[in-house]
Formats: structure tokens, sequence, C-alpha cells
């Protein structure tokens, strides 16, 4: 009997669980509304203006966007949204280490401490996520592994 009672329970929590995972997004779809603190605390978020959404869930796809942004022209960084998932590292590293590096960007990074806010924006491991938008429809998903392939996506 609780062995039973057992097997309905694990199977109820794994119906939760899978029904409470978000969908990634996909081409086609509208992006909904995310917002998000930045570096300094302040709120970024996507407009109906934002044509980028990069993103990066992991060191080597911020590196990439990083080393974009430093040099990347200010005037044109109004055509783009920058957002980080920094829920896999550390606490203390992020918020004694991380975290005050990035202060020192001449650019806004949205950071997702938890991991919900962008937990259905797609990733690869070792990439650069950049989703291209039109009105917040989604046009394309590219995932960039080098910051030569991603200036030359944002040139077009």
């Amino acid at each position: 009997m609780i062995k039973r009672i057992t097997q309905v329970l694990s199977s109820l929590l794994m119906l939760v669980c899978i029904s409470a995972h978000a969908e990634t997004i996909a081409v086609g779809q509208k992006i909904a509304p995310l917002q998000l603190n930045d570096q300094h605390d302040q709120v970024i978020s996507i407009k109906p203006q934002t044509q980028y959404l990069l993103f990066s869930r992991d060191m080597k796809g911020g590196e990439v966007i990083q080393d974009v942004l430093a040099t990347y022209p200010d005037n044109a960084a109004a055509k783009l949204v920058y957002l980080a998932d920094i829920s896999g590292m550390p606490s203390l590293i992020a918020r004694f280490v991380a975290i005050p590096k990035m202060k020192d960007f001449t650019f806004a990074v949205g950071l997702d401490h938890e991991g919900n806010v962008t937990a259905d924006l797609p990733s690869q491991e070792e990439s650069a996520t950049v989703v291209t938008l039109n009105n917040n429809l989604v046009t394309a998903i590219d995932f960039i592994g080098s910051s030569d392939a991603l200036t030359a996506l944002l040139a077009k």
C-alpha cells in the first residue's frame, strides 16, 4: 500500500514538474515581456524597438558577447538588450567578484540570479544566443561561438 502511494505521488510530482517547465521560445512567437535588474541595479527590459536579444547562460557565451559590446558604438547599442543567466554561479562569487567586475562594463547586463526569468530562452553550451526581434516577434535564433561571428551578425 505504501509502495503504491509513493508511486502515485512520484508520478504526480513528475507531471507537475513537466507542466511547470517553460517552453523554449521559437521563431514566429512573440517574446514575453522580460524585465531584470542590471549590474547597477537598474531595470532593463525588452521594448518593441529592441532588434536583438543577446543571451548567455555560461561563461564562454558571456565572453563572446562582452568582447563585442566592449567596442560596440553607444548609438547602436539602443537596438539590443543583453541578458545573462547567472543562476549557476555561486552566490558569493557573483556578489563579490563577478558583479563588481561587471560594473566596469560600458554596457548594461540584465542579471537573472535565479534563472527563472530567462528559463524559456534557448541556449547551447559555450555559445551566445542571439534572438532577432521585430516588434517583439522572434524572427531568428542563432547560436554564436565567436566574437567575429557575433560582430558580423549584428552588422546586418
